[in-house]
């Protein structure tokens, strides 16, 4: 498959009580499947691109139900490994008005944490692929996952392939001193990084002028200085204000390797789910360099768009069309029925 989009990480089924209820109180629960890397790629399906995805699932019910989920949404599953018994998992308590969302992981011994690195053919993957996507979550889960990112990088290298990296570090799963050898590791393959300040400061270790006092000018300077010194060429990231757990603005900003800014919003907007935002953002953004690498102001649109549009889905993954997203963005966001 021609240009295909790939990326390797975790899928899990995710369970959530209905009607805004906590975990303690739930008697029932809510079953869909999620996962940062198989998010991105479900909305990059709908956004009309060739998608395959890397994992390892176990061999039961669960592991065909999470196969058929993502062949369901046109994902790519030719590469997903079979075995073991475990499927990750995790909970999503859905916050409501001052009272904020909550995750909870129960994803120790799922079936990804005894892939082996030699159980893939990465010449046969990435030999037709265009672009590679993964997150710093998959880099946490275990030692053995961290080894396969690092062979997939190793093939994005030989054939040219472009990397986007999104930080997504979770203190639940990795101290950040556990995390930051890794992440400094996996920047020398970036193309495109979604990060934010506190990520490139702290776990890259990129200092930031003292004399600086905004966060946006503090935001630039590390950007320049990391960029200057790896082959990153752009860094994508978004600006949250959160007015209660069910409204939201979100911004959005893209930094050019020669030090240019560009910025989007902010779009206020009420949420539906909040879970894949940021997935959603990173689809959006994926998709429209896919379309033209040299054009980020559109790249930086479309992926806002994307993102906020996500927010009024249930769900971890975005599952709208190119010309959805485009028809938010021409009509600024008017919410009138369509008839």
């Amino acid at each position: 498959m021609a240009d295909k989009v790939v990326a390797f990480g975790e899928i899990m089924l995710r369970l959530t009580p209905p009607d805004y209820t906590t975990i303690n109180e739930a008697r029932s629960f809510i079953a869909n499947y999620g996962g940062a890397e198989a998010n991105v790629l479900v909305s990059l399906s709908h956004l009309g691109n060739p998608t395959d995805f890397l994992s390892r699932v176990p061999d039961n019910q669960l592991g065909d139900s999470a196969i058929m989920h993502l062949k369901r949404h046109g994902v790519g599953t030719d590469h997903i490994l079979r075995g073991s018994s475990n499927l990750g998992m995790y909970f999503v308590e859905t916050g409501f008005g001052g009272r904020p969302s909550k995750v909870l992981y129960n994803r120790a011994h799922s079936a990804i944490t005894r892939i082996d690195e030699n159980e893939l053919d990465y010449d046969e993957i990435f030999k037709d692929a265009k672009w590679f996507h993964m997150s710093g979550i998959t880099l946490a889960i275990h030692e053995k996952c961290r080894n396969v990112a690092y062979r997939c990088l190793e093939a994005c290298a030989k054939y040219g392939v472009k990397v986007s990296f999104d930080f997504n570090y979770r203190s639940k799963l990795w101290t950040i001193e556990e995390a930051k050898p890794h992440f400094k590791k996996v920047i020398n393959y970036v193309d495109v990084l979604f990060a934010n300040f506190f990520d490139i400061n702290t776990m890259l270790e990129v200092d930031v002028d003292p004399y600086l006092e905004s966060d946006e000018d503090r935001r630039l300077d590390v950007a320049k200085k990391l960029m200057a010194n790896t082959k990153v060429n752009y860094i994508f990231g978004t600006v949250r204000k959160v007015h209660t757990a069910t409204d939201n603005s979100l911004s959005s900003y893209c930094i050019r390797k020669d030090g240019i800014c560009f910025k989007e919003g902010p779009i206020r907007f009420n949420i539906y789910d909040r879970i894949g935002g940021g997935d959603a953002f990173s689809s959006g953004i994926i998709h429209g360099l896919l379309k033209n690498y040299d054009d980020p102001k559109f790249a930086l649109k479309f992926g806002l768009a994307t993102s906020v549009l996500k927010h009024t889905l249930y769900g971890d993954a975005s599952v709208l069309s190119e010309a959805e997203v485009l028809e938010f963005i021409e009509s600024n966001g008017n919410a009138a029925v369509q008839r």
